[in-house]
């Protein structure tokens, strides 16, 4: 069964298609009136003209193999800038494969996030001595921002644009009923920490984990994460997912969460004068 783990919660077997809510995730984005969400036959983007991620992004395939050289094409080329985007190909995109061939077509392939699952009921609370809370004000979400630019090196630029996004996503009047819901730790009184939440379907989603470099070694992702889903777990959520990236595997499996499958993600740039995608640096910062 690709992409999917029966989970024990609540008494009963749970399904997860792992896919489900990083897809969901993506399409929120797409909810601000700051970025574009389109929707077409066996494919979803999200666009703006900015460097924020998770923005220019396609993801949720379903192609057949005959034309698609064509199909790539013109979906990147329905974007309104000319900024590379990222596809985000998971366990259950069709046709099998679909990664190696977006790859052979020219997509830069980018390191790929190890998805994992984890029971809600097996995760670890925060300890109670680090002073972490919920973004409840939008001051609150202007420092959520501040470290996680930190963190991923964003310009100003970016990071304005990417903290536009959020706060247009951001219900002042009830945080607790929002879809996205972020956490801050801090240190001392300075934001050193922040994790986000995705709720789709009973299944919470990790996401923007992130640290200060100058805090980095001290324990506060891994608080920010077990506050995050703490707070999920007392919303009544007993299942989480996540895509850890390369290196962060032990972290998340000291916390309860195991491997499920892998999420590949390439980086397509407009055709040369040859027709051939060109490859792109593929070094940039992609935080998931």
């Amino acid at each position: 069964m690709a992409g999917r783990q029966q989970l024990r919660a609540g008494g009963g077997a749970l399904i997860v298609r792992v896919e489900a809510n990083p897809y969901a995730y993506l399409a929120h984005h797409g909810t601000s009136p700051l970025v574009r969400l389109e929707v077409g036959t066996g494919w979803t983007a999200i666009s703006a003209d900015t460097d924020a991620r998770p923005l220019n992004t396609v993801f949720a395939h379903s192609f057949t193999v005959r034309g698609l050289p064509g199909r790539v094409r013109a979906i990147c080329g329905r974007a309104p800038h000319s900024r590379a985007q990222d596809w985000w190909v998971g366990p259950d995109a069709q046709p099998s494969g679909l990664a190696a061939r977006l790859e052979a077509l020219g997509l830069e392939p980018l390191p790929p996030v190890r998805m994992m699952t984890a029971r809600l009921a097996a995760v670890t609370p925060a300890e109670r001595r680090v002073d972490v809370r919920p973004v409840t004000t939008r001051a609150e979400l202007a420092d959520f921002m501040g470290v996680y630019a930190s963190a991923y090196g964003w310009t100003a630029v970016t990071s304005d644009f990417g903290h536009r996004v959020l706060a247009s996503l951001f219900s002042a009047s009830s945080p607790d009923d929002a879809p996205l819901g972020h956490v801050v730790v801090r240190a001392d009184g300075t934001p050193v920490a922040v994790a986000s939440v995705f709720r789709h379907e009973g299944v919470a989603g990790l996401y923007n984990v992130a640290t200060d470099p100058r805090a980095r070694g001290r324990g506060f992702a891994t608080a920010a994460v077990r506050a995050a889903l703490s707070r999920a777990y007392d919303d009544g959520l007993r299942t989480a997912v996540l895509g850890a990236e390369p290196g962060a595997e032990g972290i998340y499996r000291r916390i309860g969460f195991t491997n499920t499958g892998l999420l590949h993600r390439l980086r397509y740039t407009a055709p040369a004068a040859d027709g051939r995608i060109r490859p792109q640096d593929a070094r940039r910062t992609h935080p998931a």
